[in-house]
């Protein structure tokens, strides 16, 4: 007997959470029926659906992007040292960035000219090798980086630190640092 009201107990309160309590006809406040009535529906065959495109209304909220965030910024830094160091420190491990542009953001770069065509090599391998910054922490004119590592847009490795500094003006990451990754990629540093 206890069984068979644990089984209707059951049965009761998979109802009424089924049915929910804003049906207004039958219930009281409580969400117990007053009334019950059976009824029996005949089964029915939806036809698939679909939803027509909307079009969302533009807002006056700046845009979001892959941009990386800035865990802290030297007080008095001019805007934008984040993300120019973020910017230069992804075009130089860009397996598929060409030479001239990588060539103003490394040290060396010239003598490191065979070393990014094996690179671009290996890049391609994996459908491309990209480092994409998810912090940066300027100083003065050193930038720390945080950065993922991604195989053809696919996350590898997180969390890796990289330093890159600022010379002249511009954001450049140095050859040992450079050569660094490019052991870690199997990727020997000729020059």
């Amino acid at each position: 007997m206890i069984r068979r009201a644990t089984g209707v107990a059951i049965a009761v309160a998979v109802l009424l959470a089924a049915c929910g309590d804003d049906d207004s006809s039958g219930a009281d406040t409580t969400g117990v029926p007053t009334t019950a009535t059976p009824t029996t529906a005949a089964p029915t065959t939806a036809a698939p659906t679909t939803a027509a495109p909307t079009t969302a209304a533009p807002t006056t909220a700046a845009p979001t992007s892959a941009a990386p965030t800035t865990a802290a910024a030297e007080p008095g830094a001019p805007d934008g040292d984040d993300k120019a160091a973020a910017t230069a420190w992804a075009l130089v491990f860009d397996s598929t960035a060409p030479f001239d542009q990588k060539a103003p953001h490394l040290a060396d770069a010239d003598a490191l000219a065979a070393t990014i065509d094996a690179y671009a090599a290996t890049g391609e391998g994996f459908g491309g090798i990209t480092l994409v910054p998810t912090a940066v922490v300027v100083d003065g004119d050193t930038a720390a980086i945080t950065y993922d590592v991604e195989f053809g847009g696919n996350p590898a490795y997180g969390d890796q630190q990289g330093m890159l500094t600022r010379v002249d003006g511009v954001w450049v990451v140095g050859r040992d640092e450079f050569c660094s990754f490019m052991a870690s990629a199997r990727v020997g540093c000729e020059g």
